[in-house]
């Protein structure tokens, strides 16, 4: 809180008080005239009102018609516009003088070095190609994977290949079910993309896509999986890419 708020309750409080105090003075008086309790409450809030409302008018008027003019009057005086300099530049002086400390203050703090500041910007531009790759390759997996099976089965789709771009063993999945018009070398070759997207090796993509097909490629090892995943056949519905654009 500054000094001029609190001014202004102080100011405040004095008044309050002084109009309270005319009150009581305002019930003592009806009370010696020989009036009931009754009546002198009503002088006292009477009084209290009254002398409230005078206050808030008598400010008003002066802050909104007396003020000004008065203000007016005495800048014509060449020692008044001096003084009202002086006081600009005493609360512009006030206003920077925090901010000021707070700068004294940052420039204590001990600054990165460069490398520090090489490593967090490669960490970072880093962390923006990785994420950048993900979107490709999910873009890629819903275009591809829409026609051949539901929303639901695709949004979990997603979510574990999600997971599989930031480890080469994800967590236990619950297998996705697809259009039977796949056949296991669509799926072959939809693993072998996406892992090659992502640089995996080959063991870890037929892994994940026998664990995440698991319906569709129950009757196929992994070995097999890793060993075929890359080859061409002559007719499948999903072909092979050298890089997911």
């Amino acid at each position: 809180m500054n000094k001029r708020h609190t001014e202004y309750i102080a100011l405040y409080l004095f008044v309050f008080g002084a109009i309270l105090l005319f009150g009581v003075l305002a019930r003592k008086f009806v009370l010696v005239k020989g009036y009931d309790e009754f009546s002198s409450a009503v002088a006292f809030f009477a009084t209290v009102v009254v002398l409230s409302a005078l206050y808030i008018s008598l400010q008003m008027t002066l802050n909104e018609l007396l003020l000004p003019r008065m203000e007016k009057f005495l800048m014509r005086f060449p020692a008044f516009q001096k003084l009202e300099e002086v006081v600009v530049v005493a609360e512009a002086t006030a206003i920077v003088a925090e901010p000021t400390e707070e700068v004294a203050i940052n420039e204590t703090t001990p600054q990165p070095t460069e490398y520090e500041v090489l490593r967090a910007s490669a960490i970072a531009e880093r962390e923006r190609a990785s994420q950048a790759k993900l979107e490709r390759v999910l873009d890629y997996t819903k275009q591809t994977m829409v026609a051949y099976m539901s929303e639901a089965e695709l949004d979990r789709l997603c979510g574990y290949i999600t997971e599989y771009s930031l480890g080469d063993t994800p967590r236990e999945v619950s297998p996705v079910s697809v259009d039977s018009t796949l056949k296991s070398i669509d799926l072959m070759h939809f693993g072998w993309n996406i892992g090659k997207a992502f640089g995996k090796k080959r063991i870890h993509t037929a892994t994940f896509i026998k664990n995440v097909f698991a319906h569709a490629l129950r009757d196929i090892e992994v070995s097999t999986i890793e060993r075929k995943m890359s080859h061409t056949e002559s007719e499948c519905r999903i072909k092979l890419y050298g890089e997911i654009a």
